[in-house]
């Protein structure tokens, strides 16, 4: 008989301790996943699977005596536990998945918008998706391949375009596969050259256009697609590579000294690799490896004040041969340049696309370009800070 009814009490409330920490630590993951869209159905999935955990915890372990003593050492455990799965696994995996399956951002919009002519297309790809976008003729012999971040369409090219076509560049806008109005549903982040694959071929078919006068511009994801491409097509002359980020943990290591902490966080990029991989179906290939193939094709490189940005761009541009630029804009937030330093940012890539396809004026000596250009009387570009190639990535 139990002569103190009370004495189990504590201990019961003891038990529930798991299933509310458990409940708490699931509804702030699901909170976290939610901010990416959806937050209220994210929110209570995290807390259903929250207190589901927390009850599995309880119903195993509980009947055991000897467990049921450890209950805060189990509780410890357990949250540890769970807190290392959400970050080595589940965010990497709901990253790789979020990528590959990007959010569809109605196309507002069009050229005609800012006065240009231009003609609708469809890009039919070899592994049958149809691409859609826009097509705005050359008048001088040479195209330019236009290609959006993630989660975007080719209205977010619109100034590139304009900028290009009134120089007399043709430009092709579309949308990448997944995104805007082109079909598909999944997008291979690891490799979306049978898209850049397609628009080629469409633009060899323009009676105006010369075929060695073809380069593209990629704003961020767009720009990782554009160095796979170009990689694989010796054919594509010349790349502005805007906000690249990374493709594989390859291209972060190793990291410099003051970065080293960020090492626990490889367990992280791998399963993130592995993951995007998966759902892609196409191995990765790390940008350092692409760019060295390119080299010596002419690439200009544009970064802007993020670390990790500032960090990637400059390593790829180590790696690209002699030929290449890198434009640093300090004070310029990821893929912003053209609204911050408008008429820098326009001259730029016109002189860059000029010399590179229609060979207007020599090649330009290889530089980092730090904030705003400024001319010199014999038409060289420097930065107003430092100009000149130092000797390795200076961390």
């Amino acid at each position: 008989m139990n002569k103190n009814p009370s004495s189990g009490r504590p201990s019961r409330i003891h038990h529930w301790i798991a299933v509310i920490i458990n409940t708490i630590v699931g509804g702030i993951v699901g909170a976290v996943f939610g901010s990416y869209g959806n937050l209220l159905l994210w929110l209570i999935g995290g807390l259903v699977l929250g207190t589901a955990l927390g009850l599995a915890n309880e119903t195993l372990f509980n009947p055991a005596r000897r467990l049921a003593r450890w209950y805060k050492l189990r509780t410890v455990i357990l949250v540890l536990g769970e807190t290392l799965l959400v970050i080595y696994v589940l965010l990497p995996a709901y990253a790789a998945y979020h990528a590959t399956h990007p959010a569809r951002i109605p196309v507002v919009g069009s050229p005609a918008d800012l006065g240009i002519a231009y003609e609708d297309v469809v890009l039919p790809t070899a592994d049958g998706i149809t691409l859609r976008g826009w097509y705005i003729p050359s008048r001088n012999g040479a195209a330019i391949i236009v290609l959006h971040g993630s989660n975007g369409n080719r209205t977010q090219l619109l100034w590139h375009a304009q900028a290009l076509a009134e120089k007399g560049y043709g430009v092709l806008l579309f949308d990448l596969r997944a995104h805007g109005e082109s079909g598909g549903t999944v997008f291979p982040v690891t490799n979306a050259s049978p898209d850049i694959a397609a628009a080629m071929v469409f633009l060899r078919s323009r009676k105006e256009i010369d075929p060695e006068r073809i380069g593209a511009v990629g704003l961020s994801l767009g720009a990782n697609v554009i160095l796979k491409a170009a990689a694989e097509d010796a054919t594509l002359k010349a790349l502005v590579v805007d906000g690249a980020s990374t493709n594989k943990i390859d291209d972060l290591l190793p990291l410099p000294p003051q970065y080293r902490l960020m090492y626990v966080a490889a367990p992280m990029w791998w399963v993130a690799d592995r993951m995007g991989e998966w759902m892609s179906g196409v191995p990765a290939t790390p940008l350092v490896v692409l760019v060295e193939r390119i080299a010596p094709r002419p690439i200009l490189f544009i970064s802007g004040n993020d670390a990790e940005e500032q960090f990637m761009n400059r390593r790829l541009y180590e790696h690209a041969g002699p030929t290449a630029q890198l434009w640093e804009l300090p004070d310029t937030a990821h893929v912003g340049g053209i609204f911050t330093h408008p008429e820098e940012y326009k001259q730029r890539v016109l002189t860059f696309f000029d010399i590179a396809l229609l060979g207007e004026s020599p090649s330009v000596a290889r530089t980092i370009i730090c904030g705003r250009i400024r001319r010199l009387s014999n038409n060289a570009s420097i930065a107003t800070g430092f100009a000149s190639r130092p000797p390795g990535i200076p961390w």
